[in-house]
């Protein structure tokens, strides 16, 4: 096989098609395959596709009369051998796709994206993120006049393929290839076009053959697709998704992992629902219970769910067949008995935010000031640079070392040593967390803890990790033993196992009717999401304690665009080169699911860097301004995530207002107004998307947290800053903008990202 040509219509067709950017679909798989040469010839996706003897032509049936004009883009696969990729079929659609979005910007006239050059009458396309350098070259220049007098206006001829840097001396091109394919072409229209008066387009896949660009009220995309029938979306899954929707093992651990956005948590609603059907035909009873981990996640996962046809029946938990949707920290109050008035707070993530509070009060007084003082001649080099902003009284160090502190009681102290000191002692420390390496280090924190516990006990409350850790105990103990078996759940689902510490991933080991070691439990994963244990995987319940895991990985990326994709994964590349075991790249095998009209809403990530903190809110409301334009949104499809945490309050909503003249909520207040723009913390942001994200506070002292840290707590707050970004990163769907302060300077975070141009920088 010599060539591969493709008409203006099919090229149209095909980058339009959803079902055709990824190979988990059998269309995206079949495409690939005639790709190869390893089928024959059919009509697909409105298309014809004829197995020629040198070659294969892709032709698009039209909607409309021919024009005069014929457009033609041939492959020569002499020169430019991509099926040499065909043992990685993912990567040749990807190539595929991407050239055949630059064949149609260049008959267009339309603007070229980042990853797209221009030599001359050359067109260079690099269909990968990060630094790989394979590219395909496209030579665009009317390089065959004997096509032009036969009605084939602009061929377009790729020529080469390869990972070699380009030279200046100009290329020999050879035309031989692209003569035989156009005539080829002339010479079998006749039977094309036979062949497509026989077929019928399909309406679901119409295709617009004008410019490929999107109106304001012809939005193509999947926002909608939440609430479309089972049914509907089943059809529409990839064969990822469909293999865990119909997995049908319900007795033993399914484990999915996936980057952000590739449609985790959906797909084990959809087993859920799927599980509690089949058991209704059966006339079997079941019991299910589908665990989030903050308030905001659980009513949006109860929300999809309900959509469902008969789903409040399912929901009702006097039926045979029900599902129970809630919180852990919930679950785990009703189990103990505790009331939620003795909580720090209702949702876990506030929870944690209260809780830091307590911490930082008690470790800025001036007896805690003293201690730290008569302890320090004796701490650790490491521990004496953690806390020397503390005895010398100053605050830029302080909620860092409050985060780790904070981490050190739930999970080290509560969770793996029973609050005892001996105990304590004996356990390592966490890689990224404290850096306790010596008795007198961990007697300090020990006292700290103490402290702690005493101030919830004053408060009357309790702490999230007191309540998980209580119900442990309870769950573990005899009564329950033995009640299991009829009270406990026959399959649980956890949405975002990630988010869970090592306590909280326990409990759900004991909340099955079954007590064998292989649980019945679906969950989602993506530890670069994760906050939680800063990257030490050594007592992860997951990795230790779940044997036999059936495991599902989801490559293709729905929800974000490819270039915001593009960015999450430079953020994620860049962790993986600091961090490296310890923070993973979940994007090496991704691969964007948006169409070529999807695109054409989308743009590079962007670094806005103003003056100050006041001209970041006026950039901020110009920002919205552009954004409406573009997207022609509701308000609260654009999210604010503020890294600035003055702006998290009622003040700061009321100066937001003022300022920019705009309506602004916070996530979890309790306004519902679709004239409001969203407003949250990073913290609060897990599991929801938004056609826009502006990500408010971006900068050196704020992203990472502080720039006068000790190389220690440097560490540890990188870490958790590359976690962020990516989280609230990838929350975006077409726009992201990134807003920053001069006075700051630019994030050290960003730098492998605007180096990689997968983030703009405007200064």
């Amino acid at each position: 096989m010599k060539y591969l040509l493709f008409d203006y219509e099919a090229v149209a067709t095909y980058v339009q098609s959803s079902s055709l950017q990824s190979i988990e679909y059998n269309d995206g798989y079949r495409l690939f395959k005639h790709i190869c040469g390893e089928l024959s010839s059919e009509i697909f996706q409105n298309t014809v596709i004829e197995y020629v003897r040198e070659g294969i032509v892709f032709y698009g049936i039209k909607t409309s009369s021919a024009k005069s004009d014929k457009k033609i883009f041939c492959i020569d696969l002499t020169t430019c051998n991509i099926l040499i990729e065909k043992n990685n079929p993912s990567d040749l659609l990807t190539i595929i796709q991407k050239i055949l979005r630059t064949a149609l910007k260049i008959w267009n006239n339309q603007p070229f994206s980042c990853s797209e050059r221009v030599n001359k009458s050359l067109s260079i396309v690099f269909p990968f993120t990060l630094h790989d350098r394979r590219r395909v070259v496209i030579a665009r220049s009317d390089l065959v006049p004997r096509l032009n007098k036969r009605g084939i206006k602009f061929p377009l001829l790729a020529y080469k393929y390869n990972a070699e840097e380009p030279t200046s001396r100009e290329d020999n091109i050879n035309t031989d290839i692209l003569k035989k394919a156009g005539e080829t072409y002339l010479e079998i229209m006749p039977n094309l076009i036979s062949k497509a008066k026989e077929h019928k387009i399909e309406d679901e896949q119409e295709v617009n053959h004008t410019l490929c660009q999107i109106s304001s009220d012809n939005l193509i995309g999947r926002d909608d697709f939440i609430y479309w029938s089972y049914e509907k979306q089943y059809s529409k899954l990839t064969n990822s998704q469909k293999k865990v929707v119909d997995y049908e093992d319900i007795s033993s651990p399914l484990r999915i992992e996936g980057a952000a956005g590739t449609g985790k948590t959906l797909s084990l609603i959809m087993r859920a629902y799927r599980i509690l059907n089949d058991a209704q035909k059966k006339n079997k009873p079941i019991k299910i219970a589908f665990f989030s981990h903050s308030n905001s996640t659980h009513k949006r996962n109860l929300e999809l769910f309900s959509i469902y046809e008969n789903s409040n029946k399912f929901l009702d938990d006097k039926t045979s067949q029900s599902i129970q949707f809630i919180t852990l920290l919930d679950y785990c109050c009703k189990f103990s008995n505790i009331s939620p008035t003795l909580l720090t707070d209702r949702d876990a993530l506030d929870a944690k935010n209260y809780e830091l509070m307590i911490i930082e009060n008690i470790l800025t007084n001036s007896e805690s000031v003293k201690k730290i003082r008569t302890y320090f001649p004796l701490l650790s080099d490491k521990m004496k640079a953690l806390f020397f902003d503390v005895i010398n009284e100053k605050s830029d160090n302080i909620p860092v070392i409050c985060q780790m502190l904070h981490h050190e009681f739930g999970v080290q102290i509560k969770g793996r040593t029973d609050c005892t000191i001996d105990k304590y002692l004996d356990i390592p420390s966490i890689k990224n967390g404290l850096p306790c390496s010596g008795k007198r280090d961990k007697e300090l924190v020990f006292m700290f803890f103490n402290i702690y516990q005493d101030t919830l006990r004053e408060y009357g409350s309790y702490d999230v990790n007191d309540v998980t850790l209580e119900t442990l105990s309870r769950l573990n103990g005899p009564i329950w033993r033995r009640e299991r078996v009829t009270q406990g759940f026959d399959y649980i689902f956890v949405d975002e196992m990630h988010l869970f510490n090592v306590n909280e991933q326990s409990a759900f080991h004991y909340l099955t009717k079954s007590s064998a070691k292989e649980i019945p439990i679906s969950f989602a994963l993506d530890y670069n999401q994760a906050i939680g244990d800063y990257g030490d995987k050594r007592n992860d319940y997951i990795e230790a304690s779940l044997i036999n895991v059936e495991k599902q990985e989801y490559n293709t990326v729905f929800r974000n665009s490819p270039q915001i994709a593009d960015f999450c994964a430079s953020i994620a590349a860049s962790g993986t080169l600091m961090f490296q075991t310890d923070f993973n790249n979940p994007y090496s095998k991704a691969r964007s699911n948006f169409t070529s009209n999807e695109e054409n809403m989308c743009n590079i990530p962007t670094l806005i860097m103003v003056n100050n903190d006041d001209d970041m809110i006026n950039e901020l409301s110009n920002q919205i301004d552009n954004i409406n334009k573009l997207l022609k949104c509701k308000p609260n499809e654009i999210a604010i995530i503020s890294f600035d945490s003055n702006l998290l309050n009622n003040e700061g909503i009321e100066r937001l207002n003022k300022i920019t003249g705009k309506k602004f909520a916070l996530i979890n207040s309790r306004s519902k107004e679709k004239t409001n723009y969203i407003l949250a913390s990073p913290y609060d942001i897990n599991g929801l998307e938004f056609s826009a994200v502006i990500l408010f506070g971006v900068d050196e002292g704020r992203v990472p947290q502080s720039v006068k840290t000790s190389d220690i707590s440097q560490h540890f707050i990188k870490y958790s800053a590359y976690n962020l970004l990516y989280l609230t990163a990838s929350r975006a769907k077409y726009q992201l903008i990134l807003i920053g302060a001069n006075t700051r300077g630019v994030s050290s975070c960003l730098e492998h990202s605007i180096s990689a141009k997968y983030l703009s920088l405007r200064k």
